[in-house]
C-alpha cells in the first residue's frame, strides 16, 4: 500500500504526462476525469499546460545577453586584467625598492641586480 505522498505524487506524474500528451487509452481518460471531477487537479493540469507552452516557446527563441550584461562583463574581464597587472608591476616594484634598500643599508654585500 502506497503512502498518501506517494500517492500524490503518482497523481502529479500522471496529470503532468496526462498535459504533455504522452497518456493514451483507458489511462489518459482516467486521468480526464480525475482532471474533471478535482479543481486542484484541473488547476494542476494547466499549470502543467501553461508551462509547457512556455518551455516551447523559449526553446525555440534564440537567447541574446542585452547590451548591458555584454558591456558589464567586458568591463569586468578589462578591469580584472588590469589588477593582475597593477598586482604584478607594484608587486615587483616593492621588491626592487626593498632589495635596494637592503643594499643601501649594507645587509647584504653582493651587489644590486634590481630585483631580479
Amino acid at each position: 500500500m502506497m503512502s498518501a505522498g506517494e500517492q500524490r505524487w503518482e497523481m502529479l506524474e500522471k496529470i503532468g504526462a496526462y498535459a504533455a500528451g504522452e497518456l493514451e487509452g483507458e489511462e489518459a481518460r482516467e486521468v480526464e476525469q480525475l482532471i474533471f471531477e478535482r479543481p486542484d487537479y484541473r488547476r494542476l493540469a494547466e499549470s502543467y499546460a501553461r508551462m509547457l507552452v512556455m518551455l516551447d516557446t523559449l526553446g525555440n527563441e534564440p537567447v541574446e545577453a542585452p547590451e548591458a550584461v555584454v558591456g558589464y562583463a567586458i568591463r569586468r574581464a578589462y578591469i580584472s586584467a588590469f589588477m593582475r597587472s597593477a598586482e604584478v608591476f607594484i608587486g615587483a616594484l616593492g621588491r626592487s625598492y626593498l632589495d635596494a634598500f637592503v643594499y643601501y643599508l649594507g645587509l647584504r654585500r653582493e651587489s644590486y641586480g634590481g630585483g631580479t
